[in-house]
Formats: C-alpha cells, structure tokens, sequence
C-alpha cells in the first residue's frame, strides 16, 4: 500500500478528499483510519469513502487519553499489516509508527504550535515531513518543515475546485433574493480547549434581534442548542454547509474552522472566543479584511461591527476584491502536495524536496504559473 491516512475532524476530511480522489484517478492506493468525532464519519459515508474506525472516541482527559493509546495500538497493528511508504495526517500517531514500520510520516497541520502543545509533543518530533502554511514559517522546525504560501482549507475550497451551488438557497426554503446570516458554535471540547469561551446565548440573541425581520439566521452547532433557538437550525446536512455559508451576508462563529472557510469564501467572518488575536493563519485573514476576531467580553464590539458592515452598500464587491486579492497571492495547494507526497513516497531527500518545493512555488505565483511537477 502507497498511503495510511489518519483523519480526526470534518476539515481534514474536506482537506484529504480532493487529494484522495487524485490519488484514485492516478491508481495511488491508501487507507483511511478515521475517529468517530462530530460529523466525520456521517460524511465519509456520504460521500462512498471507505474507512476504518480504530477505538470508540472518549469524553473527558482520563477518557482521550484511553482513546489516544487504544488508537496507537489500533494504528500500530493496521500499518504492520498494510505496509504503507507513507502515513499522514494531523495525527499523534503517524510519525512514531511510520518509524517503527519502516514508513515515511508526514504531520499535517495549521495550528500554532505553541497553543497545541500536546499535538506538538507527541506528533512533531519523529516525524518526517512537518506540513504547514506559510504563516507558521516562522516556527522553524528546520528541514523538515515544508511551508506553502496557501491555507489548509484551500485544498478544498479554491475556486479550481468549488463553485457555490446557487439551489441551496431552495433547499434552504428562500427565494433568489431573500438574504440570510449563519451562525456557528463550536463544542470546544478538545484538550486544547480546555477552558476556552465562545459565544454566549445572549450573543445569539443579540444577532438574531440585529438581523431581524430584514433576514433569516441558521444556526449551525456542535452542540444541544436551547429551545428557543430550535427554530433557527440549520435544515440541511453536513455537506452542503460550504455552498450554505458562500452565499450568507455574515458568518458569526465560535470555531476556527468554519471563521477560516467563511474569510476564504470571501463572506465576511466574525470570530469571538478566547483564542481571537492568536491564531496565525487567522490573523493574515484578518489582515486581508476578511475576517474579525473578537474575545469573550467584546460582543458590543462585534455588534457594532457587524452593523458597520452589513450596511455597506456595495459589501459583496468590497470582499470579492478583498478575496481576489489574497488568493493571487496564494497557490492552489493540491497539485504541490500531491507532488511532494510522490517524492515521500520516493523517499527523495528533504534538501531534494524543498528545491523542487523552493522552484515550483516560485512559478506558481509568477504570472506565468507554469509549475514543474517532474
């Protein structure tokens, strides 16, 4: 077998699946070891991917923490069998189990290390290839850190590869012309979580009040919404939240996901929670004027703001120009990361892979943009 995926969260579902159907086309065999968590397997099934579960996912420290170990052994027992050249993923495991099976690892991952120090401890210093954007460069984890100039949520929602589906806004029950607002709410349950705020019920309501009775508000949740907010949940399932969220006059929202594929849409991201200012990717989001970051306790400011903006007149065309601007400033990080795979899967050398990685950059962002790939 070419390739063992590991695959923990609906964003790196949506990430790996524009790469796992290249690698179908190509004749590229692999595997998807997948965790239970949210919506992720509900959307692997969904769209005909093949997985396999390694351990019931746990609740609490004492209960992930059995998690972790029971997958590692799980994990462990599939690569000895299938014998993969290459394991990936945001994953703990990859790295420590590539080097016990003779395989390569290549971490995955566009959080500041600093903020996820247990993903950072047991996942960063076995592995063979440290994947991030370029925002994290400054991080260094030496030669084998390989940056891109592009976001992780690119490799599936560049305009190469997804259009907004006008006829959600039928399944959603609106006319052509009716207007709406998302809102998203995160569980923050992971470790890293641990003591983080989001947003407030009164939050909800002082949006839900904002936007009322010129527009409609879906709420999209991780977790059990209160009664009166019932009338508000988002109808449609999982996979249509893209073409939902491209087409919203505002998201307001508590998870770094869903703030992050909002910015890339080009619809305009309001974030509140206790991680707002610090999270790299993010704040280049925000300094493109696609995104707006606010803490727990500044909710008058995101009102404030929300109002200010939802009232320019030409909003649309002010953040397409904004999101043209930043993607020509961007690759597409799908054909790059299938190339840097192959060359894993060749075990090239580190030194090897950033020239090519250096050079073929370099002509994606020329006006040119013709890329080697050989």
């Amino acid at each position: 077998m070419d390739i063992l995926i590991e695959i923990n969260h609906p964003a790196q579902l949506h990430l790996f699946r524009p790469v796992m159907e290249a690698w179908s086309r190509e004749g590229t065999t692999f595997l998807v070891a997948a965790r239970e968590k949210d919506i992720t397997t509900r959307l692997m099934d969904r769209y005909g991917i093949e997985y396999v579960t390694l351990a019931p996912v746990g609740n609490g420290l004492a209960g992930q923490f059995r998690e972790l170990l029971r997958r590692e052994a799980a994990m462990f027992a599939l690569a000895r069998r299938c014998r993969p050249r290459v394991i990936m993923g945001t994953s703990v495991h990859a790295a420590r189990i590539a080097r016990c099976c003779g395989a390569r690892s290549m971490v995955l991952c566009e959080d500041d290390a600093k903020y996820i120090p247990l993903f950072r401890w047991l996942a960063y210093p076995l592995a063979h290839a440290i994947v991030t954007p370029e925002a994290l460069a400054y991080e260094n984890h030496g030669l084998r850190h390989f940056t891109y100039p592009a976001y992780q949520k690119l490799f599936y929602l560049h305009p190469a590869r997804f259009a907004p589906d006008a006829g959600v806004r039928g399944e959603l029950g609106l006319s052509a012309s009716e207007r709406y607002a998302v809102i998203r709410l995160s569980s923050l349950q992971a470790h890293h979580d641990i003591g983080a705020r989001g947003m407030s019920e009164e939050m909800i309501r002082d949006i839900v009040a904002l936007t009322s009775p010129e527009m409609r508000v879906f709420i999209s949740s991780e977790k059990p919404l209160p009664a009166e907010f019932e009338c508000h949940r988002m109808p449609l399932p999982p996979d249509r939240m893209h073409h939902v969220l491209s087409q919203a006059e505002f998201l307001i929202s508590d998870s770094q996901s869903m703030t992050v594929e909002s910015a890339l849409l080009g619809v305009p991201a309001f974030k509140i929670n206790t991680f707002a200012g610090r999270i790299s990717v993010i704040r280049e989001l925000e300094e493109a004027g696609l995104a707006f970051g606010y803490r727990p306790g500044q909710e008058a400011d995101l009102v404030r703001d929300v109002r200010s903006i939802h009232a320019l007149p030409n909003r649309r065309d002010v953040f397409e120009k904004r999101r043209a601007t930043m993607l020509a400033r961007r690759i597409d990080p799908v054909p790059w990361f299938l190339e840097l795979t192959r060359r894993m899967c060749d075990r090239q050398s580190t030194a090897e892979i950033h020239a090519w990685s250096r050079e073929y950059i370099a002509q994606a962002l020329s006006p040119a943009q013709t890329c080697p790939v050989g």
